[in-house]
């Protein structure tokens, strides 16, 4: 697309320079009468109608939107104008001026202009470097230079398109050093601005979700100041004070999670039969719920294997179910489920809950996620659950989604890579 731009600069300034030439003659007469005039006014009046020949056929035939058939074309029609640019020079040089000491003066100007202006390939330079060197070489039969002067013209041209292909790769060399350097300043700032955002969005869950648990420790502090209070309601507020302390712990426990795993690119994995790390995460939680809910796990007898980091596995695992015994009624049902299908192992976390509405389902995954609901027992959540899980389901190679109906209960997949 660059290069389109040059070529569009350059054929406009091919038809101007062209027609600014023909029109010398009415200002100065005598130029009508010098030698070879009329091939001189043939050539220009060519090349003005040649570019804007170009002109057009870049206009009506290339849009802003970059395809690999697109880009070859525009590519060759840049070539195609740069090699009409050099024969336009060359003409000059050889025909219109007969003159063996000027020999190779346009041709040069013209190599140096196409060098300077267009970036090509290794081997579309070095094929311009051969339609040149036939141009030039057809170009000195049609005059009647003696063999000498054609053996050093022959030795020049050499000389000037091996020049013209080193300036062409070193300007092609400096152009693309420039242009991966730019690109790597627009994906630093791309990075600075996901960290800005990512700090201005836990500077908001600081500002509205610690704010308040302190309010409430600030309030009953002063309420437990106060002499008139019942021993029954002095331990009514010390219990609420240790309520709010625990929830601003937990919200900060998990900011410092969610900054320390987006700080590591990969995490170490290692090859885990996922049926006994199941059994294991089963155990824990029928522990915690001691009867309140019943928690099934269901999988093949054949061992499944995939390479995960078991900690942060467990993290996923106790995130889905917490999420689950908070929106599942007592005596609800919440399900484990583990089956290989092809190449991948399909993980569910299965509940017969409450469900998720239809309008929460398109953040449900986003960090602070504004689809965040308190529990059946008011359990507070900090919308980072959900981010944390999909974020070491992807660094473990996999996908989660989710599919819920309201009042019928929600299932959680996970796809992960099967390892034999």
């Amino acid at each position: 697309m660059q290069n389109l731009r040059k070529l569009r600069l350059a054929s406009t300034i091919t038809q101007l320079v062209p027609c600014g030439i023909l029109l010398l003659p009415l200002a100065f007469p005598f130029l009508s009468h010098i030698p070879h005039v009329n091939f001189f006014r043939g050539l220009n009046i060519s090349l003005a109608f040649a570019s804007a020949l170009f002109q057009v056929m870049e206009c009506f035939c290339f849009n802003s939107q970059k395809t690999q058939d697109q880009v070859w074309k525009a590519q060759l029609l840049c070539l195609l104008f740069a090699f009409t640019l050099i024969l336009s020079c060359l003409g000059i040089t050889y025909i219109a001026q007969s003159n063996p000491k000027n020999t190779l003066t346009m041709y040069l100007l013209g190599l140096v202009t196409v060098a300077f202006l267009w970036d090509f390939e290794y081997y579309e330079s070095l094929a311009l470097v051969v339609l040149s060197t036939l141009a030039f070489s057809g170009v000195l039969g049609l005059t009647s230079l003696p063999m000498d002067q054609v053996v050093l013209n022959h030795c020049m041209s050499f000389v000037i398109m091996t020049c013209f292909f080193v300036l062409s790769r070193v300007m092609y060399s400096h152009r693309a050093t420039y242009f991966l350097q730019l690109k790597e300043i627009e994906e630093k700032n791309l990075e600075i601005e996901k960290v800005s955002r990512a700090k201005s969005e836990i500077l908001g869950v600081v500002a509205h979700d610690l704010r308040s648990p302190f309010n409430n420790i600030e309030m009953l502090t002063s309420l437990l100041q106060k002499q008139t209070n019942s021993p029954e309601q002095q331990q009514q507020y010390l219990n609420l004070i240790l309520t709010s302390c625990q929830s601003s712990r937990h919200i900060i426990k998990e900011l410092l999670y969610l900054s320390k795993e987006e700080q590591q690119d990969s995490i170490p994995l290692e090859k885990t039969n996922l049926c006994t790390l199941l059994q294991e995460v089963q155990q824990e939680w029928e522990t915690q719920l001691q009867g309140s809910r019943l928690l099934k796990l269901t999988y093949s007898d054949t061992p499944l294997y995939a390479n995960l980091n078991k900690e942060r596995f467990q993290r996923i695992m106790n995130n889905l179910l917490s999420n689950a015994v908070k929106f599942t009624p007592h005596q609800g049902e919440i399900t484990i489920g583990l089956q290989r299908a092809d190449k991948k192992l399909l993980l569910t976390v299965a509940d017969n809950g409450i469900g998720i509405p239809d309008k929460f389902k398109a953040q449900l995954f986003d960090r602070f996620s504004k689809a965040r609901r308190r529990g059946l027992k008011g359990e507070k959540s900090t919308g980072l659950g959900l981010s944390i899980c999909r974020q070491l389901v992807e660094k473990h190679g996999g996908s989660i989604d989710v599919e819920s109906q309201e009042r019928k209960g929600t299932t959680f997949q996970i796809i992960l890579p099967a390892v034999n």
